[in-house]
């Protein structure tokens, strides 16, 4: 059960630093093409091109820094109140397989949220980080709505 559980979260941990990646190049990008963006409109005077442009830049920033300083304090925040233990046993182990899995999708799935905002940021769209922190926190309800299922099932069976 260990082996499956540390194969799964190196899996969830490959794949976070893959998008977290993505994530990273698509800001850089997306900001150097905001930033050149707006220096051209200064140049033909659109003053309203050049305010649009340095909206987008500042809600890239921010949702950066909240992808990569506020998921990662959630997720250790998600894993210190998950229980680790679910009982006695094998429902132990089940436990802590669930609680450690729960906190790589929820990483995962926060991640993916705050890069979906992004790109929709960078291209003009109406997506903010409200749309990304709604999705972070049914996340966040869902995985400990789940986590509690592991304790209650041994609870409700009498394992022990």
């Amino acid at each position: 059960m260990l082996d499956a559980s540390s194969l799964l979260l190196t899996f969830l941990r490959e794949a976070w630093m893959a998008l977290a990646g993505a994530f990273l190049g698509f800001a850089l990008l997306a900001g150097i093409s905001q930033f050149l963006r707006a220096s051209s409109a200064s140049v033909m005077g659109a003053s309203h091109w050049v305010w649009s442009s340095v909206s987008t830049l500042l809600s890239i920033l921010v949702l950066g820094l909240f992808a990569f300083l506020g998921i990662p304090s959630l997720v250790s925040a998600l894993q210190s109140s998950l229980p680790g233990t679910g009982g006695c046993g094998p429902i132990t182990e089940l436990g802590t397989l669930a609680s450690g899995l729960i906190g790589g999708l929820a990483a995962l799935r926060m991640l993916k949220a705050a890069f979906a905002s992004m790109v929709s940021a960078s291209l003009g769209g109406s997506s903010s980080l409200a749309n990304a922190l709604l999705e972070c926190g049914e996340t966040i309800f869902g995985m400990i709505l789940a986590s509690m299922a592991i304790p209650l099932t041994a609870w409700f069976l009498g394992t022990c």
